[in-house]
């Protein structure tokens, strides 16, 4: 857990729109956290175990620091209704009282499916969304994807990216309204990223960062791009400084809406554990120092922002 202070980190508040009470940051490789902003609380969907029969989960987790007297305990939450068959890779978002999870690897096939939990009843609601024509692709079939990311926004959740079947060469970015249960695909303009996988997406009011990740040929990336909401377009991100290497699978949240955090994730060589923070007022990129015990190397971990304190849970290294 990182514990951050506006003092120590020499930033304030930003003017304008503030993001929605909601942070959540993953690596795409594994399970899925979400927060409720302010209490110390998280949504787990779990993902991948390795040991030495390889499976996966989809079982729900429940950090309550105040149902179990600030023990900051891990209890599993009993779900009913159509629960999602176990995967790992995919990506969740929440929207209001609704956790929508979308995709992954069975460790047998990509898949497809979009999967709704009321968080209020914990039941798992059956849903088959439609999915809207698009002029620029020639099935209107939402591909079956993982290492993708999900962000909410106002009543939808916006997909960015993944590992898709069939390949695309440009980055995708879907919407789906969680009131229609519609998937849309939205057509980007801009400076389009290559497609990829494993890399991060955090949000801002009505714009999206996105960094690294893993191109199709395998590169490890480190480029910056925004992406507009309400014109949806993209624009390459300038910055200054040394800032991360380039990386997948790393875990990023965003921190007073106005500083970029990024931990971890594999390089082309090892896996990593170095911090770093991009204060977007004057675009510099900068190693952050911390004190006390420091997570150990690791990839595909989750994470989520409660306040002032950065929740790290999971993930693995790679051998040299």
């Amino acid at each position: 857990m990182f514990a951050f202070s506006r003092r120590r980190m020499k930033i304030g508040r930003s003017k304008g729109h503030k993001s929605d009470p909601l942070h959540g940051s993953r690596s795409p490789g594994g399970h899925v956290s979400l927060s409720n902003g302010g209490d110390p609380i998280t949504a787990s969907v779990s993902g991948r175990a390795d040991d030495l029969a390889y499976r996966c989960s989809s079982d729900s987790f429940d950090l309550d620091a105040r149902a179990l007297d600030s023990s900051e305990n891990w209890a599993v939450l009993p779900t009913e209704g159509d629960k999602p068959a176990p995967r790992f890779s995919h990506a969740a978002a929440i929207v209001g009282s609704k956790m929508v999870v979308f995709g992954g690897d069975s460790g047998h096939q990509l898949l497809d499916d979009t999967k709704m939990l009321n968080l209020e009843k914990l039941t798992w609601d059956s849903t088959t969304p439609k999915v809207l024509p698009s002029p620029i692709r020639s099935t209107s079939k939402l591909p079956a994807c993982k290492g993708h990311c999900m962000v909410s926004w106002g009543n939808s959740v916006i997909l960015v990216g993944g590992r898709s079947e069939p390949a695309t060469d440009r980055l995708s970015v879907w919407s789906f309204n969680t009131e229609t249960e519609i998937w849309s695909l939205m057509e980007a303009k801009g400076d389009i990223p290559a497609a990829r996988s494993g890399h991060t997406v955090t949000r801002a009011g009505a714009t999206l960062i996105l960094f690294g990740g893993e191109d199709a040929k395998g590169k490890k990336r480190h480029d910056l791009h925004m992406f507009d909401l309400k014109s949806s377009t993209w624009l390459p991100l300038n910055y200054k400084g040394s800032g991360p290497s380039p990386r997948s699978n790393h875990v990023a949240a965003l921190y007073d809406d106005r500083v970029l955090l990024i931990f971890g994730g594999h390089s082309k060589s090892k896996t990593l554990n170095d911090l770093f923070s991009l204060d977007f007022e004057t675009m510099v990129w900068s190693r952050v120092k911390t004190n006390g015990p420091h997570p150990s190397p690791r990839a595909d971990c989750s994470g989520a922002l409660c306040g002032t304190k950065w929740y790290i849970t999971g993930g693995g290294s790679k051998k040299k």
